[in-house]
């Protein structure tokens, strides 16, 4: 037997779970093999499922045995702790790979109820943590997570339908991964089907029925490629031209108008289209006006030159634009002699000396020239900004203004035409005649502060003062400004309401033109162009998506051949090791008809060991006997693919197939154990039991335990089949509360040879520990007279220790003959005394007593 490596059960501690009841149990397990016998309903599934539950915090019984999940409420919890008991833990020590031990433990915080899955919390060494990966116990793929057979187990991918099946078994080969990416392409590709194409794309749609719709195709087209940006720039401009032309009806035929070839052109053509269309349904353009100006000019600061002026005699600075005009004169630049004056016409009276002191003169006036020139510049600003103020402002008055009441009622009719409130027209045309008194006011205001800029101007020209302040002026400007725009906004709202409802339905009556649509797309061709990019590169992916969806189908086909063959060859092998030379054989794990969704199991049929075989469902050949050994083939191929280095077995072999009894121990059992897997077996079968541990244990290599469930509120108690005093104290459990002398008396006969046996194994131990080797076969003394000279001076329990290995002849020897039995108060108290003693006996001696 090779000595099992990797992680290892070293002890295992349950309370409260499934059958395990008040009392804490301990099994200690460190052993390449453990046998567990137990009869029926003495706890022995509930210990294997309590492993399960360890290493997964689940039970797969709901999940494969079958019926309701209601009809699994609370059936982790033992059903007899009070309810206010929450101590419902398995608790191991492990050791892993690496020699470290760790103490895990997994605590039940809710069972399965209405509504709730059970939950549970895992400590490793104190600290919590999602899963025993790190101590080396990683869990499989769902539905067997655990390395654990239980017999529902064993049985449910035999009973489950073949369709569900192929699952079970791309679990045990770890193929759902490939399941879950392949899953996760095609909800990838879902999403990206169920994505919208872009907003101005979807657009396009909205030339249905009209001129431009085969425009719709041409995009349809446009998608199907992948495109670059450029490209669908190139390709959208094209398309939007085509249908601009063909809702413009312009086709450039010979006789018709030329083809547009400019998208700008287009843009106004389509505004001139759409206008027209408007102003044939309803005069909208009279109704039409622009904002009035927003502001009065500033009045210019005339003070400088005022101050200037005031600085030089009035008279001088009068002529001063005289004498600038007579210096402008080229021929006077240089002049050397006297010349007739220009301005009086004297003669000779412009000399050199003259023309020297009207440059004199000119310099000495120079800043009031500058001022003066700054002044009529800011004057000339001011003018030419009330012109453009006035003009503005007429613009902000509505042609229907100046409407007669013939074309007020030919509006309104019109209005009536389009199934519309003539009030709408009535209500704007009454708001006009307000905003055309608002800008004669602004233009009145604007006219006479134009007339003192002008009069300033020439004032100013002339170097004379300036009389009157151009402020005043200019804020009544500004408050005629304000009331056109409140009167305007006014107007706005009115004018507002009418065009709004006026569009809303020359929109309705004109939408088989595609003007409207087609300008629509047309603002929109940068979202247009990106859309397109887009919806391309969607396309594209979508394609991608559905071509390795396809590829994982096939490869997951070939996966699930070559992992199907490569389990096949394991099954086939612990199926030997089970039931060797027989006809009846296993053929493989096979995909029907070459699919994924359905797995078949073949049996092989031979008329002799050298035949050859005959194929059959096995489902429909095996008997009974050979579907549990199917089921249990199954199962270790998977803990050897997936590297197990631990397994529990409960009743792998049932009651039904004892003539393979021997097979499995000699066989199976041995190949798990030269692999180095740490085997736990639980067993009904006293038989199995025993030859397992009788083939592959010793005190080294194997560990057995008897399972007695004597009291169901304290739960199973766990005895070592080698320890003979535990078996003489469960034997007599059975009988402490007998009602009848007979009953006590096996009892108390038991409990005497329960009691000789542990002074035995104290004598035994003492002697050993001192330096003189002994068996507890050696010690020869037969009855419980002759060892209490031997024992007595060897109690770790003092006086009281003492006192009571003086009681047990007393108590328990009458029981033996005709005296009177002992009650079973007396009975239950000797075998609480001697539990006690042997428990402080085992504590006290390095490794225990000997066995």
């Amino acid at each position: 037997m090779t000595t099992a490596t990797g992680p290892r059960l070293v002890s295992l501690e349950v309370r409260g779970f499934r059958a395990f009841g008040t009392e804490a149990r301990t099994l200690q397990l460190d052993a390449p093999l453990v046998v567990v016998h137990a009869g029926n309903s003495q706890g022995k599934t509930s210990f294997a499922e309590a492993i399960e539950f360890l290493i997964s915090g689940l039970s797969s019984r709901r999940d494969m045995l079958g019926g309701s999940k209601a009809e699994y409420h609370d059936s982790l919890r033992n059903a007899h702790l009070p309810a206010a008991d929450t101590n419902v833990y398995v608790a191991a020590v492990i050791r892993d790979a690496a020699g470290i031990t760790h103490e895990v433990r997994r605590e039940l915080l809710c069972d399965f109820g209405q509504g709730t899955e059970c939950d549970s919390r895992l400590l490793i060494d104190g600290v919590e943590a999602d899963n025993l990966d790190q101590v080396g116990f990683p869990l499989a793929d769902p539905p067997v997570r655990a390395p654990v057979l239980l017999q529902h187990t064993l049985r449910h991918v035999l009973s489950t339908e073949p369709k569900q099946r192929v699952g079970y078994f791309k679990a045990l080969l770890s193929l759902t991964d490939l399941d879950r990416f392949r899953e996760r392409v095609r909800a990838a590709r879902g999403r990206v089907e169920a994505e919208q194409p872009g907003s101005a794309l979807r657009q396009l749609g909205t030339l249905a029925g009209t001129p431009a719709a085969s425009t719709s195709d041409s995009f349809t087209i446009l998608v199907k490629k992948p495109i670059t940006a450029e490209a669908a720039a190139t390709a959208v401009e094209r398309a939007l031209l085509d249908a601009g032309n063909a809702v413009l009806d312009r086709r450039g035929d010979p006789d018709g108008p030329a083809r547009i070839v400019d998208l700008d052109e287009l843009r106004a053509a389509l505004a001139a289209a759409l206008e027209d269309q408007r102003e044939q349904a309803f005069p909208l353009s009279a109704f039409t006006v622009e904002p009035p100006p927003g502001q009065a000019p500033t009045p210019p600061d005339l003070d400088p030159y005022r101050a200037a002026l005031a600085g030089v005699d009035e008279h001088v600075a009068q002529h001063t634009p005289v004498f600038e005009a007579v210096l402008a004169v080229d021929e006077y630049a240089t002049l050397d002699h006297p010349v007739d004056c220009p301005v009086c016409g004297t003669g000779d009276a412009l000399t050199p000396d003259r023309l020297a002191v009207l440059r004199e003169h000119l310099r000495r006036t120079q800043s009031l020239t500058d001022t003066a020139r700054s002044s009529i510049d800011a004057l000339a600003d001011a003018r030419r900004d009330l012109d453009q103020l006035v003009a503005a402002a007429t613009r902000s008055a509505p042609a229907a203004a100046r409407w007669s009441a013939e074309q007020l009622t030919r509006a309104t009719d019109g209005l009536r035409d389009l199934g519309l409130d003539p009030a709408l027209a009535a209500d704007a045309h009454a708001r006009t005649g307000e905003l055309t008194d608002a800008v004669t006011t602004v233009t009145t205001a604007a006219t006479t502060v134009r007339g003192a800029v002008e009069h300033a101007g020439d004032a100013i020209a002339g170097r004379h003062p300036v009389n009157g302040d151009l402020t005043e002026g200019c804020a009544s400007l500004a408050a005629a400004l304000a009331h056109l725009t409140t009167v305007s906004t006014r107007y706005a709202e009115t004018a507002m309401a009418l065009r709004a409802a006026v569009d809303a339905v020359t929109r309705d009556r004109t939408a088989l033109s595609g003007l409207r649509e087609v300008a629509d797309l047309l603002n929109r061709r940068a979202e247009l162009v990106a859309d397109v990019v887009t919806e391309a590169t969607r396309q594209q992916t979508i394609r991608r998506l559905n071509t390795a969806e396809k590829a994982l189908n096939t490869a997951a086909g070939a996966v699930l051949d070559t992992r199907f063959t490569q389990m096949s060859d394991t099954i086939t092998k612990w199926w030997t090791t089970i039931r060797p030379d027989e006809l009846v054989g296993f053929g493989g794990i096979k995909r029907r008809a070459g699919g994924t969704l359905f797995v078949n199991l073949v049996a092989d049929l031979r008329i002799d060991l050298l035949s050859t075989p005959v194929t059959r469902e096995a489902l429909g050949v095996y008997s009974d006997s050979q579907l549990n050994a199917l089921g249990l083939s199954i199962f270790l191929a998977r803990t050897e693919l997936l590297g197990s280095r631990v397994v529990v077995l409960d009743d792998p072999i049932p009651g039904s197939d004892s003539d393979h009894r021997l097979t499995f121990v000699q066989d199976t059992l041995a190949e798990l154990l030269n692999a180095g897997v740490q085997v736990i077996v639980s067993t009904f079968d006293g038989k199995l039991a025993e030859w397992a541990y009788s083939s592959h244990g010793s005190s080294s290599n194997g560990l057995s335990y008897r399972l007695d469930l004597i009291d169901v509120i304290a739960g199973p108690e766990s005895t070592q089949t080698a320890d003979a005093f535990g078996q003489l104290m469960l034997e007599a459990q059975e009988s402490l509360n007998s009602p009848t002398a007979k009953g006590r008396r096996s009892a108390c006969n038991t409990l005497r040879s329960a009691a000789e046996r542990l002074a035995k194994q104290i004598i035994a131990t003492n002697l050993t520990q001192n330096g003189t080797p002994t068996s507890v076969a050696d010690v020869k003394s037969k009855n419980l007279g002759d060892l209490l000279p031997r024992v007595l001076p060897l109690v770790v329990g003092g006086n009281a220790e003492q006192g009571q290995w003086k009681l047990f002849p007393k108590v328990l020897n009458p029981g033996s003959h005709d005296d009177d039995v002992p009650s079973s108060g007396e009975l239950k108290q000797t075998a609480k005394n001697l539990r006690k003693i042997a428990k402080a006996h085992q504590n006290h001696w390095p490794g225990g007593l000997l066995q």
